[in-house]
């Protein structure tokens, strides 16, 4: 029997003049800024400790969720099981600095979304974003 492994990943929508903030994976997959909660941690001191991590993001604001899903994997005979918080986030700083995390980075517009390689969950909850911000 697979061992089983859940963990828990809060990530933030960046949207700025009809564009969101994105990193590319390892793995060539779209995703959006945020990380796995470490313990003790809450979601608002995830997303800000991840932003400063992956981006250099020193001044956000964590806005409310937005959506939540999972998705299950399994690698090397564990299976994981991942549970997303996504919230809505701000800033006002503009330079962004790319890290080891990830391979590439990009504000995309809104438009160009459907065409990235990345989760399905991802594109349904800039869809639902959307609607809830008249955008």
């Amino acid at each position: 029997m697979n061992k089983k492994i859940q963990k828990i990943t809060v990530k933030g929508i960046f949207h700025n003049d009809g564009k969101i903030l994105f990193a590319k994976d390892h793995k060539g997959k779209w995703e959006l800024p945020g990380g796995r909660i470490e313990f003790n941690e809450t979601t608002e001191e995830t997303l800000k400790r991840e932003c400063k991590e992956e981006f250099g993001l020193e001044d956000i604001y964590v806005g409310d969720i937005v959506d939540s899903w999972t998705f299950s994997s399994t690698v090397d005979d564990i299976d994981y099981h991942f549970i997303l918080l996504i919230y809505g986030c701000t800033t006002n700083e503009t330079k962004i600095k790319s890290s080891d995390e990830h391979i590439e980075y990009a504000w995309v517009p809104l438009e160009k979304i459907s065409e990235l390689n990345m989760r399905e969950g991802y594109k349904n909850t800039i869809e639902k974003y959307r609607k809830l911000k008249n955008i």
